[in-house]
């Protein structure tokens, strides 16, 4: 895939180490913690090397509008039932700065990577998770042509949460 993408609105790059620092100020937002989960993370360090994984791990995305670092879109590859990493499934992680919610810059995002994902053929499915309550980012992932596939509760929080997948092939 050839990176930048670009909209009118938007760049998605790879996220480097040059961005830690910013994607570490995103990450603390309290709205971004406890959407995407790094409140129950408590011990800074560990924290720290969280995001330093995300970083520089590959498919990892960093959205910007205006030059700014405003979100990310993280693909991690799912474990199969061989226990090994699958590389034809991933999980679809993402999160963006308070200040652009409901303006659709992540629904833009997500539409466009997806577009060269698809053109690439090397992905089967996207699956992503959100918490039921939050409509928004349902919204996202109907915009983006996700289908739900189930629901559960997350061990972790004892919320509930619904799971989609999309279809790349």
């Amino acid at each position: 895939m050839d990176l930048p993408i670009e909209t009118t609105r938007l760049r998605l790059t790879e996220l480097t180490l040059t961005d830690l620092a910013d994607y570490e100020n995103l990450i603390m937002i309290p709205k971004i913690s406890v959407g995407a989960g790094f409140n129950l993370v408590s011990n800074p360090k560990m924290l720290g090397a969280v995001a330093r994984r995300q970083v520089t791990a590959p498919n990892s995305f960093g959205i910007r509008v205006k030059g700014r670092l405003v979100g990310a879109i993280l693909l991690h590859e799912q474990v199969g039932f061989d226990y090994q990493p699958d590389h034809a499934n991933l999980e679809l992680s993402y999160f963006l700065h308070p200040d652009w919610w409901h303006k659709g810059i992540m629904s833009e995002a997500l539409i466009k990577l997806i577009e060269e994902l698809t053109a690439s053929k090397t992905i089967k499915t996207l699956n992503a998770e959100v918490f039921s309550s939050n409509q928004a980012s349902k919204g996202v992932l109907k915009k983006a042509g996700f289908q739900k596939k189930t629901t559960l509760i997350d061990p972790l929080v004892s919320k509930e949460k619904v799971i989609y997948q999309r279809a790349l092939r």
